[in-house]
């Protein structure tokens, strides 16, 4: 099953450069998951488990400009019984040329027992699963270097908290952003992004982040109270 939906984005949506922010493209797709979510009348909460946010891949073609009206089309694949699955996004504009696509991995977990657990086929069936993906391939995996170009602490604001409790998954990308060089952050020519969210931040946590030059642009490492909680890759046009 296919969901589609049109969004305008806000004057608030933007960056300086004039660009989607790449927050506001993440909140954006979430969004637009969500309320496919809503339409299939998934109640999965009630059961006392929860889709949680794993893994995040987004490949920009070219970025969406001020004013540009979007057309999100999202659906979901993978299998069941599983305890992950996946949800694929096309972004086009009114002239039905793609700008970008992504891919969410979410697992299914039993929240009082804090561990993953599997999706039923009748859940996993609501959704119509698709057999088409976003990308050919998967992500190559990030993995920690040997040694860091910087490491730089992050406060964190009572506005970075969601309302389960920790750093809500957008604002992950806001702290590698701002740990980037102001010349590679300035230029804003973002390609390629890809987050992998392996433990929650508390908002009493004590965060750094690391970074770490790759080809093509920088890996941003976080931790929290000393424990790697989420890795960053992204990808630069030069």
């Amino acid at each position: 099953m296919y969901f589609t939906e049109a969004y305008e984005p806000r004057l608030s949506d933007y960056n300086a450069a004039g660009n989607l922010s790449i927050e506001a493209i993440l909140q954006i797709l979430e969004n637009a998951g969500t309320r496919h979510t809503m339409m299939v009348y998934d109640k999965v909460a009630d059961g006392g488990v929860a889709w949680v946010l794993v893994d995040w891949r987004v490949e920009i073609g070219r970025r969406p400009k001020q004013f540009q009206k979007l057309h999100i089309k999202t659906w979901v694949h993978g299998r069941a019984p599983a305890s992950t699955a996946y949800r694929d996004f096309i972004v086009m504009d009114d002239k039905e040329r793609e700008l970008l696509r992504a891919q969410a991995k979410f697992a299914l977990v039993d929240i009082k027992a804090k561990r993953m657990t599997r999706i039923s086929a009748e859940l996993f069936g609501s959704y119509g699963p698709e057999n088409d993906t976003a990308f050919d391939s998967d992500a190559p995996r990030l993995q920690e270097p040997e040694a860091f170009d910087t490491t730089q602490p992050v406060l964190l604001r009572r506005s970075d908290i969601d309302y389960n409790g920790h750093v809500h998954n957008t604002r992950y990308v806001d702290f590698a952003l701002d740990a980037l060089p102001e010349d590679d952050f300035m230029a804003d020519g973002f390609t390629r992004l890809h987050v992998v969210y392996r433990a929650a931040v508390q908002p009493s946590s004590e965060v750094e982040i690391k970074r770490a030059a790759t080809d093509g642009g920088y890996a941003f490492f976080l931790y929290a109270d000393g424990k790697l909680c989420t890795m960053i890759e992204l990808q630069i046009q030069k």
